[in-house]
């Protein structure tokens, strides 16, 4: 039996948060399939009920939730006249309107309320379960549940601004997460972090439940990931080492924000030589399959025949940097 959901993307890189959503749900086996897709907006077709610890896994997407009504047609009162009773339980709701602002919420919620036993009562400040509206090129009323949110804005407690111990450029947790995503992870497999900095990746990877190995060449890099970390009661194992270490773990995927040109963080090796060991070295120590999700400020400098590119988006910081997030897998 299929399902259909709506997905609300956050604003900042609605492809990214797509795909990410995608790869994701590809990869816990329920098969999605895009049935429209407006910007922000869209809605996929899964061949069973999304568990709400997947749900929690999503950065880039604000709200998930089960579409219970579709219709071409776009006038609410003549939708609600075809649409059956809405069963909610007995949980306490309240009716809210997704995006595009076509009548005030109290009208909305005097049609819609038509369709919910009487029974129900109304919460507007903590409701239980929300009924959501969106009208486009159709009609769509989806039901949120509480206990099924994702993790859009709750991982901002790992933003570096509340970390004891915090690099300027560090990667914000949005980004982290939705590169884990991307690797096509699961909880018992395990991702490495060859340049782990202050831990980014790594607290992401531990709140997911995703075992993680965090590697940097600055012993005052390991203790910062190993003091954020523990902060957070998440766990990794975080070591000092160059990235040649990679060689003694097994891994399932790579996910790493490598440095971006200061010689005292590649030991003076320079980024461009660094790059190209990395790849040489990632390449020899991935099966097949196996992905590299890396955050770049130069794309070029990744060049290795051994990886097909899947994904590639830009993330704009400010005026002088522009991150990109590149998805490859080994050939």
């Amino acid at each position: 039996m299929k399902h259909q959901y709506l997905l609300e993307l956050g604003g900042e890189n609605t492809e990214l948060g797509k795909s990410e959503a995608l790869e994701l749900l590809l990869t816990k086996g329920y098969e999605p399939k895009i049935i429209l897709d407006e910007n922000s907006i869209i809605t996929v077709d899964v061949s069973n009920t999304i568990k709400p610890k997947v749900i929690r896994r999503l950065g880039m997407t604000k709200r998930v939730s089960k579409i219970v009504y579709t219709d071409k047609e776009t006038n609410l009162k003549n939708v609600v006249s075809k649409m059956p009773p809405l069963d909610i339980g007995g949980k306490t709701f309240a009716i809210r309107q997704i995006c595009n602002r076509v009548m005030s919420e109290k009208n909305i919620a005097n049609i819609l309320g038509e369709k919910i036993s009487k029974d129900n009562r109304t919460n507007l400040d903590n409701p239980e379960i929300k009924i959501l509206y969106y009208t486009g090129t159709k009609t769509i009323i989806s039901i949120w549940d509480k206990g099924v949110e994702t993790y859009y804005k709750e991982c901002l407690k790992y933003h570096i601004k509340n970390r004891p111990f915090f690099s300027p450029i560090g990667i914000h947790p949005r980004i982290a997460r939705s590169m884990i995503n991307l690797a096509n992870c699961s909880e018992d497999d395990i991702i490495i972090d060859p340049f782990c900095g202050t831990g980014g990746i790594l607290i992401e990877a531990s709140d997911m439940g995703i075992n993680s190995v965090g590697i940097d060449i600055m012993k005052k890099m390991v203790e910062y990931s190993k003091g954020n970390l523990k902060h957070f009661n998440l766990k990794s194992t975080v070591i000092e080492g160059d990235i040649a270490d990679i060689r003694n773990y097994k891994f399932k995927a790579i996910v790493t924000d490598p440095p971006y040109g200061l010689s005292s963080t590649t030991k003076g090796e320079g980024v461009e030589k660094l790059m190209k060991r990395s790849m040489d070295l990632f390449s020899e120590n991935m099966e097949k399959g196996e992905r590299l999700v890396m955050a770049l400020s130069k794309p070029e400098l990744i060049k290795n025949n051994n990886y097909h590119k899947i994904h590639q988006f830009e993330w704009y910081i400010h005026k002088s940097l522009t991150r990109y997030i590149l998805v490859m897998e080994r050939n």
